[in-house]
């Protein structure tokens, strides 16, 4: 918890610091610069590109920690096995972005692939059988390969049309990793009053239902 405190402080000085104090185009670009990121707050694409890519990431930081725990320690499965079998579900799934993405378009496949993702981890939450669950998990892994491109594609078409594009995605990512090392503080608590590792795929489907919300707000391109 120090640490994310110590983080955007630490960032803040070495810019403020390491500067010229005699260059004065480096400060007039530093102030500009400092006034653009203060005017993403009162933009409606920040707030769905900072939601977007919260949902996503706090949503599938559980089965990117926990799946040794789950399907290797819990579930008594091969590690090696499990993990190569993950790895080709998610190069299967990049692969099948690729071509979908060819005559489907961005909003569609975020929506489909979205509530795939959801139903899922219900699914998961709820389903006993072993050899289920790990089949679940492929699929999991699967739905993630697909939706590692799409939701870079569907953060571009957020903020289309926006001026300073590579600054407004960069202070998404910077609030966004603070935001999602926060959400393992918020899951680890979940966890520890449930007393069960399985709650916490309930909350990766939660957390998928907000970029569920947030994609029908995204405009699409005329």
């Amino acid at each position: 918890m120090i640490g994310l405190g110590i983080y955007p402080a630490f960032i803040f000085v070495m810019i403020k610091f390491l500067s010229f104090s005699d260059n004065k185009a480096a400060h007039k670009r530093k102030n500009n610069s400092i006034k653009n990121i203060a005017s993403f707050f009162k933009k409606r694409n920040f707030w769905i590109l900072l939601l977007l890519n919260v949902g996503y990431d706090c949503g599938t930081q559980f089965i990117l920690i926990y799946w040794s725990i789950i399907y290797v320690e819990k579930l008594g499965f091969n590690l090696s096995l499990v993990y190569t079998l993950f790895m080709c579900a998610l190069i299967l799934g990049s692969l099948i972005f690729n071509r979908i993405s060819t005559f489907a378009s961005s909003r569609s496949i975020t929506i489909l692939n979205t509530v795939c993702m959801i139903l899922v981890f219900v699914l998961s939450g709820i389903i006993e059988n072993k050899y289920l669950l790990l089949t679940l998990f492929l699929l999991i892994e699967l739905l993630m390969g697909i939706m590692s491109g799409q939701i870079s594609a569907t953060s571009n078409e957020a903020i289309y049309g926006e001026s300073n594009k590579s600054t407004m995605l960069s202070t998404v990512s910077f609030i966004a990793e603070i935001l999602v090392s926060l959400s393992l503080f918020v899951s680890n608590a979940i966890m520890k009053w449930a007393g069960n590792l399985k709650v916490m795929f309930f909350v990766s489907a939660a957390y998928f239902s907000i970029v569920l919300l947030i994609i029908p707000l995204i405009k699409q391109k005329k």
